[in-house]
């Protein structure tokens, strides 16, 4: 079986390629950079203040998720169309639910209802077998 040549630059009655090609390439070591160490009483400060900008960050978002979903219900009025969101019970997940205003049909979800339900239910089932092994 005779396979026919590849145009790789490769000249294969002289082999693979010149010395300096084949020679393994030089590792040069660098020395290594010493690693700043925290002390506790900072980085417990910085947590401090991190967990506060979290804080003021979710009220922040909780308020503008308010006002965009208002925002948008003005935008969806001339199509009958609205726009509501919930927190699932158990998975307390965040659920967006479009619905037509005149007839009060659900036309979306996101995520959907239904899928919140068999999570919750799977968690429910893992916590059962959890407690009969123990």
């Amino acid at each position: 079986m005779k396979i026919g040549s590849v145009n790789s630059g490769i000249n294969p009655t002289v082999g693979y390629g010149t010395e300096a090609q084949n020679r393994p390439a030089e590792v040069k070591s660098q020395p290594a950079t010493p690693v700043k160490q925290i002390s506790p009483e900072k980085s417990e400060v910085k947590a401090k203040s991190q967990a506060e900008n979290l804080e003021e960050q979710e009220v922040l978002n909780e308020e503008m998720l308010s006002k965009a979903i208002a925002q948008a219900n003005k935008s969806l009025e001339h199509s009958n169309r609205s726009i509501e969101r919930s927190i699932h019970d158990v998975t307390h997940t965040v659920m967006y639910v479009v619905k037509d205003t005149s007839t009060n049909e659900v036309i979306a979800e996101f995520p959907p209802k239904k899928i919140q339900d068999m999570i919750a239910k799977m968690w429910e089932l893992a916590g059962l077998f959890v407690d009969e092994k123990a």
